[in-house]
């Protein structure tokens, strides 16, 4: 891939995913497995030795700060996914991206719709449903459950995330609204380890 940041113009279309607990890191490969391309950023050393390790491509420590403090545009980049640990962060960072990217751009639920100072008092587009807050999410993958894509139909105990359509665009699951998979469409999930097809072989068995 090419440099993300310009004043204009698009390259590629990619996902940029700001990347918090171990969980994060699988949802790049898986992702990338399901045909998008994908640039991870982490503002700590050893979150970005794992995106190296994991084999994802890693963007500039500055990236985000340099978008939000100055209005660079993310060239290329078709959708923002801020997952970081940080809900304060993730509400501020939605609302400054907003202007920076040419499509959308979403955050994690914090663990209480009051939880945070920024994050109470920020709309935009909140993901997943079934309660699968920030917390909710890490400490089920700490249980045990991984990030599956396939291409069937959503199993007991799987809940959806986020769609990718035969054509490649991306479909997140948000507190609003649930994309309807299609036929052709590649299925992202959260669910049991052990329903993991044998191609799925991505999670990184990282610390949450």
């Amino acid at each position: 891939m090419g440099s993300a940041l310009s004043e204009a113009g698009v390259t590629t279309d990619q996902i940029l995913i700001g990347v918090g607990a171990a969980w994060v890191i699988d949802l790049g490969r898986a992702l990338q497995s399901a045909g998008l391309e994908v640039l991870m950023w982490a503002a700590l050393d050893q979150q970005r030795e794992q995106i190296r390790r994991a084999g994802l491509e890693l963007a500039p420590g500055e990236l985000l700060a340099t978008a939000t403090g100055r209005g660079a545009r993310l060239v290329g980049i078709t959708a923002v996914l801020l997952l970081t640990d940080e809900d304060d962060f993730n509400a501020l960072a939605s609302v400054l991206l907003g202007d920076s990217v040419q499509g959308r751009v979403y955050r994690l639920a914090p663990p209480q719709p009051s939880h945070g100072v920024v994050a109470p008092y920020t709309a935009g587009e909140v993901l997943f449903g079934n309660g699968l807050t920030r917390p909710v999410v890490t400490g089920r993958y700490q249980d045990g459950a991984r990030i599956i894509t396939h291409g069937g139909i959503l199993a007991a105990g799987q809940d959806l995330l986020f769609v990718v359509r035969a054509d490649g665009q991306l479909a997140a699951v948000t507190q609003a609204s649930t994309p309807p998979p299609q036929a052709g469409d590649t299925i992202v999930v959260l669910g049991p380890a052990l329903a993991a097809q044998p191609a799925d072989r991505s999670h990184s068995d990282l610390p949450g």
